[in-house]
């Protein structure tokens, strides 16, 4: 009979050979990520759109998981696609936050969609928004709610700032 000593030893040995390998497999770098003001514009049809920027200035990626507020039944993640000159929207499971860049979430494009809100969400008022991440930790951002035009523009005036303040530099 041969002693299993040795087999025991080397079947360890790989099994933590494997788990050293999986774990340089999983996320580098470090996601710092910033979160701008939020606007949502005044519901329309039982839904309302939210734009808000995440920027992300860490080494590492991040993925925007989830969104919820008190003042909604729900809040989805949507990206609008158009294919033979028609918009549509479709849900995504995440939203992906790449290291060094930001992500703007807005009408056209990346945007969460806040489903039946709540008698609270009218002109002038705001509400709290709860972003949860992949990597990083929860952020809660005010969200205040605007015209729906207002909202659009607001959402474009932001990169026309981003190319002043480069043209600052």
């Amino acid at each position: 009979m041969t002693p299993s000593c040795p087999r025991a030893a080397i079947t360890t040995s790989a099994v933590l050979l494997l788990l050293a390998a999986l774990s340089a497999c999983g996320p580098s770098g470090t996601p710092e990520l910033s979160v701008s003001p939020a606007q949502a514009a005044v519901p329309t049809s039982g839904s309302s759109q939210i734009v808000v920027a995440i920027t992300n200035d860490g080494d590492g990626d991040d993925e925007l998981v989830e969104a919820t507020t008190p003042a909604a039944l729900g809040v989805e993640l949507h990206v609008t696609e158009i294919e033979d000159d028609r918009a549509t929207m479709r849900e995504l499971d995440t939203i992906p936050l790449p290291a060094g860049e930001t992500t703007r979430l807005r009408p056209g494009g990346l945007h969460l969609m806040m489903v039946v809100p709540d008698e609270t969400v009218v002109e002038g008022g705001t509400f709290d928004l709860t972003l949860r991440f992949d990597r990083s930790d929860d952020v809660t951002v005010p969200v205040e709610v605007v015209p729906l035009l207002d909202l659009a523009e607001n959402s474009f005036d932001q990169d026309s700032s981003d190319e002043d303040a480069l043209d600052e530099d």
